[in-house]
């Protein structure tokens, strides 16, 4: 009987070890492409909220009108409370986004608003679908009504679902308030994106307290634009001409006077000008007592990075000023970014990140803290917004989360 020889026989076992790990590493990536990863919570322990705010159709039949109810079929006059989260990241890291869920809940829980928002990249990676549907059905759940643009993480995956899927699926929802119907300028021309939509807080009067505009700002510049515009392939994309054009022509249709806030994901190259001409005391943080030789002056926070917009500068900002009812603006994407500067008479924001699945200040080591958390956005019978900083540390025994990064 002949022996295997030793040699032989490491060989044959060195081959089988191989093919198991050829195995399990195909295994691995047919289940992180096929196989949804949800979000971590349970939407039977979800509690309902609730709203008094009433939502009709406008009288031009293009976007809608809300209000809180006074109970006797007329409209309120209490304030209009906003609740927005930003850069959720609702991704494939099923712990982080366990974190990012339950304060998320907890803070719509404590604030009962009128309305939330989500400022973009609210579920990304791959296989995403069933994440999107089960953030609907939780807003569902809480019986709130709420709104949401698209950051630029959102269809920028292989297996993620598309832009236009992510505003389909969400408008499908009775709560949600954004439009997926495609928009056109008088002229005929379709508006490029997603979701783009207005919506009207009325006041007691029946008048416009403020009107929301919400924008889709891309997420990568075309290489076809980036050659025509002498940018970076790859570099951040911009809002383009016929939304500015909509956006313009739906300021023209508001009453004199009327006070309106736009809310976007990447912020336009004005954040930077913004930024680097407001006042600074010696150690470089912001000087809130200043106003610069432009009128630019800081109302609160600070920037723990720079501003990353679009390389090409489409006018939007121009159009703002141009229109004068644009008085805020909100933007996301900049997740260590929480200023409010306002520059050339408008209010240019960053929300407060949400999200613990990206990084952050102190996975930057721009911070000892966790900084994560929502910002609040109260809108008066007189039209004037009230601002108000969430950090979840500040509520919340965050100590768990604050273990992922350890």
């Amino acid at each position: 009987m002949e022996k295997t020889s030793p040699k032989l026989g490491r060989k044959k076992l060195i081959m089988i070890i191989v093919a198991a790990v050829l195995v399990l590493a195909i295994v691995g990536v047919m289940l992180y492409l096929f196989v949804p990863v949800k979000i971590a919570v349970d939407i039977d322990s979800v509690r309902y909220v609730g709203t008094d705010v009433v939502v009709r159709d406008a009288a031009d039949g293009q976007h809608k009108e809300i209000f809180k109810s006074d109970g006797n079929g007329g409209i309120s006059d209490k304030p209009f409370k906003i609740l927005a989260f930003t850069d959720t990241h609702f991704d494939t890291y099923k712990k982080k986004g366990s974190f990012t869920v339950k304060y998320m809940l907890e803070n719509i829980y404590m604030e009962k608003p009128d309305l939330v928002v989500f400022v973009g990249d609210v579920v990304t990676s791959a296989t995403n679908r069933a994440r999107a549907k089960q953030l609907a059905e939780v807003m569902e759940k809480l019986g709130v009504y709420w709104a949401a643009v698209l950051g630029n993480h959102e269809g920028d995956n292989i297996r993620s679902i598309s832009r236009k899927e992510f505003v389909e699926l969400y408008a499908s929802y009775p709560h949600c308030l954004i439009s997926a119907e495609e928009k056109f300028t008088s002229g005929g021309e379709k508006v490029w994106g997603n979701g783009n939509t207005q919506i009207d807080i009325l006041a007691a009067d029946g008048s416009i307290a403020q009107t929301l505009f919400f924008i889709d700002s891309g997420n990568e510049i075309s290489d076809e634009d980036a050659k025509a515009f002498g940018v970076e392939k790859g570099s951040y994309d911009y809002v383009k001409p016929s939304q500015i054009k909509w956006y313009s022509e739906r300021v023209a249709t508001l009453p004199e006077g009327t006070r309106s806030t736009m809310f976007l994901h990447i912020p336009f190259p004005e954040y930077a000008d913004a930024l680097n001409d407001v006042p600074r005391k010696v150690d470089g943080t912001f000087d809130y007592g200043a106003v610069s030789e432009n009128g630019t002056k800081a109302l609160f926070g600070g920037a723990l990075e720079g501003v990353a917009s679009p390389k090409y500068n489409s006018g939007l900002f121009d159009a703002i000023l141009e229109g004068g009812s644009t008085k805020t603006v909100v933007c996301g994407h900049d997740h260590i970014n929480d200023f409010r500067i306002v520059y050339k008479g408008v209010t240019l924001c960053y929300n407060r990140a949400s999200g613990y699945s990206s990084y952050n200040a102190y996975s930057k080591n721009k911070a000892r803290e966790l900084g994560q958390g929502a910002t609040v956005y109260t809108v008066n019978a007189d039209g004037s917004i009230e601002f108000t900083d969430i950090l979840n540390r500040e509520r919340f025994d965050v100590s768990e989360a604050y273990k992922l990064y350890k």
